[in-house]
Parts: structure tokens; sequence; C-alpha cells
């Protein structure tokens, strides 16, 4: 029977010694345990600092302590609630609030943590942006964590048109991409498309910055000409001006032939006294294909002088002498156009007067290519309600008589066609940062821009003009510019942010169509080493008293901190944003010596020293060297005054050796003169 009644009485302590040794949470149930976080869950940056108390509903236990991954902290006896400062420079640093409830049982409360890091993104091009293909844009996100929180949107033009969140659950920074493909048309040619990666925790997590980068999509086609046939009707012996009149992207390139001879290789063609008729090919070229248009140049004869009107007198007394008068030149053409000169925007309406002083003018009129006319007898008007032809040219023409001679002139109407640049960005040629001492090279494009000749590009930092461009270039249709700006990068110039203004400087009617567009703000990143804010520096403190030393440092990337020192249990090491502190409480003379604090990025190491003295401490090292000296002193001086004295008896006294008594005592004799006396 005893025996029946040991063995479940062994299995028993078997049972509780097993129990004993489970995992606190086992047998913490999470409605029996005691601890209660007062923050459960933290989501701060890789390497804040957190604040977190921990408090027990148990009265009765053998102390609390705090485990942050392997270490444990002091066990704290007697008190219901504990604090503690967490470093989350660790991604993956666990914490737990334990309690110890008696001799073998412990219960444990984690916290939940989530340490997260902004990325950093570009966007680029995959391929060329060619009308009718597929174009695809990438971005890059790196250095972020975690990334299963990570949300990346595209825009085209501030409109969302695509998102893409990661599964990855890795709590370590990484980086990811995501690329957007797009059937890309000449009419996107402009289109700000951007991607925008975010780190979301919910409505109840830190609202963090979201990271974007824009990218200008420039679309590139074959050439177009606007018009496929165009005739062009001068006076004979007149210049004239052919235009080829064609777009496309890249610029193209052109070239004129006539009869199979080539001519020129510029958009424009200029001709001089033409006498025939003719056809002129223009084939204009670039990388994605080539056309080719004919011009056909009519040549018009000039209206001849009407003959000389003879009158004969009466009464003849004498053969008349008939001569042919001479043709009457005016001194100027009797023609006033108002304006004498305009400046059109494109796609804007316009309206000339042509009027002229000859009372009964025999023909007046406007020579054009479209529009509209109105004659008034001596006046006649020219308008058109678009502007659409940037090969446009007017002339107003009269026929007149003086002296029975018909006069013909003309005026060519001075105009100018403007359009105002499309889009004006700025762009790093690399687009990553540079360090300190590099050279930093910007580019200002100027989309769509005529007439060049009149540009003006101004290079800002802030509000401070850098540079001036004045672009000289002859083109009469829209063509896209760019200015280049080259600058050596310094530390100042991190986060500072150029722009680009483009104008162009016109003498219009219209003071209120602005002339000028300025670019969205280029942020420049420049990498250097870091500084450490307080520098060397010596501080004391009372013995038993509280001391604090700060370190703080200014670098791009931004620096990570950490002291140098001999570890003691009343030293403390604290994290608040960009600072990290040791905090000495009830200071000790074996805190004294030397702090050392390092701040180190990816382009250099710096080190600050902080000497913590003790006040009203004595140093040692001295003192000790004093009396080390003074010892030693003493000590030569003993053996110099045993030597001198042992000799001393030496040269006074001789030893005689009783043969009968070994080993008694032998008297000592005085010598005299070498004379050995006997007692």
């Amino acid at each position: 029977m005893l025996t029946a009644c040991m063995l479940p009485l062994r299995m028993l302590g078997l049972l509780m010694l097993m129990l004993s040794l489970c995992d606190a949470d086992s047998i913490c149930p999470t409605e029996l345990n005691p601890l209660t976080l007062d923050v459960p869950r933290v989501i701060e940056k890789y390497g804040a600092s957190v604040e977190v108390n921990c408090t027990s509903t148990e009265a009765d236990h053998n102390g609390m302590y705090w485990r942050i991954g392997n270490t444990d902290s002091r066990v704290i006896i007697g008190e219901s609630l504990i604090s503690q400062s967490v470093s989350l420079s660790e991604w993956n640093v666990t914490v737990e609030c334990r309690i110890m409830l008696n001799e073998t049982h412990e219960c444990s409360k984690e916290l939940e943590i989530t340490i997260y890091q902004n990325p950093t993104v570009a966007v680029f091009p995959v391929n060329r942006a060619v009308e009718g293909t597929l174009f695809e844009l990438q971005c890059n996100i790196t250095d972020v964590a975690p990334v299963q929180n990570l949300f990346v949107r595209w825009f085209k033009d501030n409109q969302t048109i695509r998102t893409d969140n990661f599964t990855n659950t890795t709590t370590t920074p990484v980086s990811e991409s995501s690329t957007l493909t797009v059937n890309i048309s000449r009419a996107e040619h402009g289109a700000e498309f951007r991607c925008e990666a975010q780190l979301d925790f919910g409505p109840h997590g830190p609202q963090l910055p979201v990271d974007s980068e824009i990218y200008i999509v420039s679309v590139n086609y074959a050439p177009e000409f606007k018009n496929t046939s165009e005739d062009f009707f001068v006076h004979e012996g007149d210049d004239v001006t052919l235009n080829c009149d064609a777009e496309g992207r890249p610029q193209p390139t052109f070239h004129w032939k006539h009869d199979g001879k080539k001519l020129s290789d510029t958009n424009n063609l200029n001709i001089t006294r033409v006498n025939t008729s003719g056809t002129y090919n223009c084939s204009a070229i670039n990388s994605l294909g080539s056309i080719t248009k004919e011009i056909h140049v009519h040549v018009t004869m000039n209206i001849p002088a009407a003959p000389a009107v003879i009158t004969t007198p009466a009464v003849i007394t004498t053969p008349a002498v008939i001569t042919t008068p001479e043709p009457y030149k005016p001194r100027g053409c009797p023609l006033v156009l108002t304006p004498a000169k305009i400046v059109v925007r494109f796609g804007d309406p316009v309206s000339i007067n042509c009027s002229t002083s000859v009372a009964v003018p025999i023909q007046l009129g406007w020579e054009v290519t479209s529009g509209n006319k109105r004659d008034n007898g001596t006046s006649v008007t020219w308008s058109l309600e678009k502007v659409e032809d940037w090969s446009i040219k007017s002339v107003c023409f009269i026929t007149y008589g003086v002296n029975g001679i018909d006069q013909q002139c003309f005026v060519e109407l001075d105009i100018t066609l403007y359009k105002s640049p499309d889009i004006v960005s700025v762009s790093a040629l690399d687009s990553g940062p540079v360090m300190v001492g590099t050279e930093i090279q910007l580019k200002c494009d100027i989309i769509n821009v005529t007439p060049v000749q009149t540009l003006t590009v101004r290079w800002y930092r802030g509000t401070d003009i850098l540079r001036t461009d004045v672009l000289d270039e002859n083109r009469r249709i829209p063509v896209n510019m760019s200015s280049i700006f080259n600058f050596t990068a310094e530390r100042d110039y991190n986060g500072a942010e150029f722009k680009c203004e483009a104008e162009l400087q016109l003498e219009t009617n219209r003071p209120d169509l602005g002339h000028n567009l300025t670019s969205s703000p280029y942020t420049a990143v420049v990498h250097f080493a870091p500084e450490i804010n307080e520098g060397t520096y010596t501080k004391e403190v009372n013995l038993d008293g509280h001391v604090t030393l700060n370190c703080s440092a200014e670098g791009n990337p931004l620096p990570d901190l950490h002291w140098n020192y001999t570890t003691a249990e009343n030293v403390r090491e604290t994290t608040r944003g960009h600072q990290k502190s040791l905090t000495i409480t009830g200071a000790t003379s074996t805190n004294a010596g030397f702090y050392i604090c390092v701040a180190t990025n990816k382009v250099g190491e710096v080190t600050s020293t902080v000497t913590l003295k003790m006040k009203g401490q004595i140093s040692v090292f001295p003192w000790w060297l004093l009396i080390g000296l003074i010892v030693v002193f003493i000590f030569i001086v003993i053996v110099v005054f045993i030597v001198l004295k042992h000799y001393k008896k030496l040269g006074r006294y001789s030893f005689v050796l009783d043969k009968d008594n070994h080993g008694s005592d032998i008297p000592m004799t005085p010598q005299s003169n070498g004379t050995e006396d006997t007692v």
C-alpha cells in the first residue's frame, strides 16, 4: 500500500520540477498575467530611444527586472513599477518585462517593437520614349524597413494610376523596385510621372513623410511636315525665304535640293533675286525617320511702267523735240503699316492696317498666304483670327501713277511669332548624391519655345542669381533648348534648392501674358564627413553628484554615434533624436577619466574627447611620483651612510681570532702605527 502511494508522489514532484523549468509565458496565460506595459507597441525610427514603464498588479513578488535581448537588468524588489530606456539601435532587439512570482515561477510581458527606416527614391527610364511604343519607368526604393509596410504609388500629372505593396517579411532594410509600363503617345510629351514611397502603419501609427521623385517624359517621334506642299509667289528679282516647317523629336536635320543639286542643310533656304520659277525639295531627318516635301516657287513679272503721254501744242512754229521723261522715283514707298512691328503669340489673332498718302491709288492690297482683307480706298486691313503658320509672310503693295507713269512698291510686315515654353525643368546629369568638393552639373531643359534668340535663362540658388545665359540661335519654329550649369559642391549646398527661369524678352503689346517660366526646384544632396558639435572639452562633477555628457554631430548621411568609455553600473547611455548622452549618477572617483564620442558615416569618422574630473580631488599622479622619489632618495642615503660607516670601522680596528675559545667573543684591539696591542 505504501509503495502504491509513493509512485504518484514521485510523479507529482517530477511534474512540479518540469513546470518550474518551463517558459514563464507557458504558466502565465494572458488573463492571469499581472504585468502591464504602458506602451504595448512601439513604432520608432532606427536609432531612437524609448521609455517604457512596466506595472505589476501582483504586490507580493520576489522582484521585477527587464530582459533586453539576452541581457538582464538589475532586479528591483518591493516595487510595482519599473522603467527602462530602450535604444533601438539593433533591428531585431527584443524587450521583456519580467516578474519573479516566487523562487521557481516567473511571468513576462514582451514589448511589441517595430523599427522603421524611411527610404530614398529614384526614378529613371528603362527604355526610350517613342510614340506608339511601350515606355517603361523604374522606381528604385533604397534602404527601407519594414518593407511589408511599404506602399509605392505611381502618378501621372498628379493622378494616381497604380499602387504597389510588398510581401517580404524581413525587418531589416532592403531595396525594392517597381516598374510602370505606359503605351506612350506624343500628347504625353512633358507629362510628369512620379513614384511615391511611404511607410504606412495604419491610422494609429506615425504619419511618416512621403519620399517622391518626378520624371518629365520627353516623347520622341519621326519628323512631320505641317504642310505637305507649298506654293510661293514672288516678284521677279525679289528675295524669298523657304521654310521646311517640319517638327519631330529629336529635332530633325534638314537637306535642300533643287534640280538634283544640294543647296543647304538648314531649315530655312534663302534665295536671292529669283528670276525663274522652280521646285525645291526639302527633307527632314531624325533618328526615327525621314520625310521629303516639294515647295513650288512661282515668279510673277513686274508691272511695266506706262508709256509716256506726249501732248502737242496747237501751233507748232518749230519741229517738236519728242523726249521720254525719266520714270519718277519716289524718295520712299508711300505706305504706312500700323503697327509697323508686331509680336504675336502663336495661335493668337492679328490685325494690321496698311494705308497710303496717295489720294487715288491704282491698286492697294496685301499679298499674304491666308487671312481676311478689308479695303477702304486709301487703306486696307489684313486680319487673321488665329496665327497658325510659322512661315507666315505678309506684304502690303501699292501701284500708283506719278506724272503719268505707273509706280509700284511694297512694304513687308515685320512680324515675330513667339511661343512660351511648355516646360522648364532642372535635372542633375548625375542624379545621385555627391561628395563635398566634387562637381555638380545641372541641366535646364526648356521645351517647345521660340524665338530662341530672345530667350534668357537665369540660374538661382534660393533667391540669389548665380548665372545668366543668353541663347544664341536663330530658329523660327519651336525647339527644345537646354542650359548647363556647373559648380563645385560645398557643405552648405546640401539641401539647397536650385532652379532655372526661362524668359522670352519680347516687346509685346500684351503685358498680361507672362513670357517667363520657372522650373521646380532641384534639391542638392551633398555628402560630407561628420563634425561633432560639442568638440573636445573638460567637465567637473562632485562626488556622489550627477552629470550628463552630450554628443551630437552633423554630417550627411546622418552620422552614427557611440561612446567609448570604461563601463560602470552608474553610467547610463541614452539617445534622443540625433544626440547620444551619457548620464552618470552618484559619481565616484572611478568615473573620472576620458569619454570618447565617435561619429561615423560613409564619408568619414571623427572623435571628440570629454575629460571628466572630480571636484576637490587632488591628482594622485604627481604626488605618488614625488613620494616615490623621496623614498628612493632616503633609501640611497641610508645605504651610503652604512657603507661609509663600515669602511670607517675597517680603517681603525682589526679582528683577532682566539684560537683557544672558538666561537667566543673576539675583543677588538686598537691599532697604532701598524703595531698590534694585545690584551
